[in-house]
């Protein structure tokens, strides 16, 4: 998956860097639209875990002045993509869902459920490898 810089479309997977290693993840219906797991983590310090949302805002504040990146799917991730109605209606009806856990049930986990049917978070991953690296000592793809 690429990201650009450029106009949404319903049903997009948007993004807006927090800082330099934490994106916010979203699904774009509209600029006054974006349903996401809580307000960009920047908005959130200091509320736990077990008072976030899923909610519907719109791009000003999903964005927190950052810049909104969408996703540019590959043909075998379009090939995988619900329909856009689909991803619209799993996404709003969630909105008020709770659960969050920002390694098993994060934005990027809602975003990717909602528009391929299975959770998933590159920054969890990416988290993962490089706790074991620093178990190990070894790079995961088996370079020391």
């Amino acid at each position: 998956m690429k990201w650009s810089v450029r106009e949404g479309k319903p049903g997009d997977m948007v993004r807006v860097k927090v800082n330099s290693k934490m994106d916010h993840y979203g699904v774009y219906v509209s600029d006054d639209e974006v349903i996401a797991f809580g307000l960009n983590p920047a908005l959130l310090a200091g509320v736990p875990e077990s008072e976030v949302k899923i909610l519907s805002t719109d791009i000003d504040k999903f964005r927190n002045g950052g810049y909104p990146e969408f996703a540019d799917l590959s043909f075998g991730e379009k090939l995988k993509r619900f329909k856009t109605e689909k991803i619209i209606e799993t996404a709003r009806g969630r909105i008020g869902e709770g659960g969050y856990n920002i390694v098993y049930n994060n934005c990027e986990h809602f975003a990717y459920e909602c528009i391929f049917g299975m959770k998933y978070s590159s920054q969890t991953e990416a988290a993962k490898e490089a706790i074991k690296e620093m178990a190990t000592g070894k790079k995961t793809n088996g370079e020391e």
